[in-house]
């Protein structure tokens, strides 16, 4: 008798008939009925849709427990099964008793004698059938288990590659509509400086005091190229939000040297805060007057120059720094310390080169830039103006769909393969900081 004979429970189900065949059929059936059934299904093959349980409640893995493997082992020998109480006589008496005795006897003889080696083939061969079938229950189960397993497996890894084209499919979706964002911004942008081509191209707009040159023709080559690549008018308002609250319950005008296009002169007139600005494109100042700004042609650190000390409620410059030599630098450092009253404001942005991005794509893109100014170096140069540094703020993150994606983990990896995975998505992130971080600063200053 094999092992799983001796193991297994001494329960059944006496009124059960075992036939091999209709067993069989009945398996075959099962079969059948669940391929039909899940003909339709989906192909999705997690634990719950490849396990099913049939009417007597076995599923799959648990042959070796159910009630007919059971019965089986329990009734597969039929040698000595002789019940000698329910040999009877009808006659009474010692005639009966000795017709009970002869019947007995007989009984006996036929089993051990004429069918010995029948009865003993038989018990032979149900023995080795019983066997048989818990050999193959015992495969089936561990069969079924490890398809579960690895159909499971499957199911994990096509859900992880459905929620990466998902999220593949997400980000380029996003990246598309900036895309169709940024060209109808251009376009719209195109559309204005077309309605105002008389004005943009007019060669006397008003000059600062201190230009006493001749007045200079209108080139809108840079205008167009910060159409093209900085932005639209909208978009850069919305960048320059983070401004107006600096200047808030500024005493005096506060100066933007280089306004372009009058985006954040906007902005200011709409808080409250008086300024105006200035700038070397005639294009630019066109544009921004035209739009109801207060600017002028001219030199910003020249006309810093020009103005009374201790005047000015605070000064601006976006984008404005990285285009001027460290002299200039350094003059602009002194004239607004003298210049502007005790504890009036200085904004000064630039492209933040700690980020490769930016400095690729954002610094080099504009000829006119002179050197790239490092957050520490720009602060150190106005601490020796006399300057005091209030605040850097990091601006202009980059968009998420843009950067370098981590590898999801979930339950169905290995713990060394997780830890694996979490290293590489520190590596990851140290890489976004260095090829995607902020692309821009603002470095803000106080006047002692």
């Amino acid at each position: 008798m094999s092992e799983s004979v001796r193991e297994l429970a001494p329960q059944g189900r006496p009124d059960a008939l075992t036939d091999i065949p209709t067993l069989m059929a009945q398996i075959r059936e099962r079969i059948k009925s669940d391929i039909d059934a899940n003909l339709d299904s989906r192909a999705g093959l997690s634990r719950a849709a490849a396990r099913f349980t049939d009417e007597s409640g076995i599923s799959y893995g648990d042959m070796q427990l159910s009630e007919e493997l059971k019965f089986l082992n329990r009734h597969f020998s039929y040698r000595g099964r002789i019940d000698e109480g329910s040999i009877t006589s009808h006659r009474p008496g010692l005639l009966g008793r000795l017709i009970v005795k002869l019947k007995r006897f007989l009984a006996i003889f036929t089993r051990d004698s004429v069918l010995r080696d029948y009865l003993q083939a038989e018990e032979d061969f149900h023995i080795n059938l019983v066997r048989f079938l818990n050999d193959m229950a015992r495969y089936v189960d561990a069969r079924d288990k490890h398809s579960l397993a690895m159909l499971s497996r499957v199911d994990d890894e096509k859900s992880l590659a459905i929620f990466g084209v998902e999220k593949q499919l997400r980000d380029l979706s996003e990246a598309f509509e900036d895309r169709v964002k940024g060209v109808d911004a251009m376009v719209r942008g195109l559309e204005g400086m077309l309605n105002n081509l008389g004005s943009i191209r007019a060669t006397n707009p008003p000059r600062a005091a201190e230009l006493q040159s001749a007045p200079p023709s209108a080139d809108i080559s840079y205008l167009l190229l910060e159409n093209r690549y900085r932005g639209s008018e909208e978009e850069i308002e919305r960048r320059l939000a983070v401004y107006p609250p600096i200047f808030k319950g500024a005493k005096g005008s506060v100066l933007e040297i280089g306004s372009g296009r009058g985006e954040l002169q906007r902005l200011l007139h709409r808080e409250g805060i008086r300024s105006y600005g200035i700038d070397l494109d005639v294009a630019m100042v066109n544009v921004a007057n035209a739009a109801g700004c207060e600017t002028a042609h001219g030199d910003g650190i020249a006309h810093l120059r020009s103005l009374p000390d201790r005047s000015l409620g605070g000064l601006v410059a976006v984008q404005v720094v990285e285009h001027l030599t460290r002299d200039q630098l350094a003059e602009l450092f002194s004239l607004a310390k003298q210049k502007l009253m005790p504890g009036a404001k200085v904004a000064l942005e630039t492209i933040n080169p700690q980020s490769v991005l930016a400095l690729s794509s954002n610094y080099f893109r504009d000829p006119t830039h002179v050197w790239p100014l490092h957050p520490d170096t720009l602060g150190y140069m106005a601490t020796l103006a006399g300057l005091a540094i209030a605040e850097t703020k990091m601006l202009s993150p980059v968009a998420p769909n843009q950067l370098l994606k981590e590898i999801p983990v979930d339950s169905s990896h290995l713990p060394a393969v997780a830890d694996a995975i979490r290293r590489i998505n520190v590596n990851i992130q140290q890489l976004n900081r260095l090829l995607y971080g902020f692309q821009d600063y603002c470095l803000v200053l106080e006047v002692p």
